[in-house]
């Protein structure tokens, strides 16, 4: 089940968060608290300052990454090579390299940075091919970026995994122990809160999905007044209110609404 905690900067959001997997700790209860890597030293310490000894050890910290990795320990997959930014950069530099002459619009480190935003939207370069077709004076730039990022696609096949795949695969894991009725220990009978996010890339919904089809209830704080989202809202908290609502749409297609 999905839960939300809604409020504006200041509000009360995270305390509110953390009385809950207080609480959940005191019934023996364990949860999981999920945030984005660069807060993960200092969540590790407010838990230890909230909970104290005793209770802290039923509450595990993780970003998106690090839980993927302890999916991947328990389901398979961990031991897939994976590139860092700098193999990416040489993987496209190779796929420009064999396109040569086709190649007009793109040098190597503005096509890696624009691949890696293109796979944190979920697309493929077969997607961003068939896109381009209908983009009018942009199309033929388009093309020329699919091109390019089908052909990192292929060499990528050959030699590990992108970064963001990682995440993709967990959920994969996920979902298949899900389809045979097993979890991993680690998440067993756990609930998870989810703070300090602003929004969610197309690998971290995916995995989002699975914990919501796997856990009892998933918790997200969002700064986001809790007013109706409406067409053409451009107020301060817009963003987080489309964020609630692809999370509320996330829940229904996984039944946990």
């Amino acid at each position: 089940m999905l839960k939300l905690l809604l409020g504006g900067s200041g509000s009360g959001k995270t305390t509110l968060l953390y009385q809950r997997i207080r609480a959940r700790a005191e019934a023996g209860e364990k949860s999981i608290l999920l945030v984005p890597e660069q807060f993960t030293s200092s969540t590790e310490g407010r838990i230890h300052r909230e909970l104290g000894d005793a209770l802290s050890g039923l509450v595990e910290s993780f970003s998106f990454t690090s839980l993927a990795e302890h999916i991947l320990s328990a389901e398979g997959g961990s031991a897939v090579q994976t590139l860092s930014d700098a193999g990416r950069a040489v993987l496209v530099r190779r796929a420009l390299e064999e396109l040569q002459d086709n190649v007009h619009y793109y040098f190597c480190q503005m096509a890696a940075e624009t691949i890696d935003e293109l796979k944190s939207a979920g697309l493929s370069g077969r997607q961003l091919y068939e896109l381009a077709q209908d983009c009018g004076t942009d199309s033929a730039k388009l093309s020329e970026l699919a091109l390019i990022f089908q052909g990192y696609e292929t060499l990528l096949a050959g030699t590990g995994m992108d970064p963001s795949d990682r995440l993709e695969l967990a959920a994969s894991r996920l979902e298949a122990a899900l389809a045979r009725g097993e979890l991993p220990e680690f998440l067993r009978d756990r609930a998870v809160f989810i703070d300090e996010f602003d929004t969610f890339n197309a690998p971290k919904k995916r995995l989002m999905g699975a914990l919501l089809a796997s856990l009892p209830t998933v918790t997200v704080a969002l700064c986001d007044d809790g007013t109706p989202l409406v067409p053409g809202d451009m107020s301060l908290f817009s963003g987080a209110k489309q964020v609630a609502a692809q999370l509320r749409q996330l829940a229904r297609r996984n039944g946990t609404a």
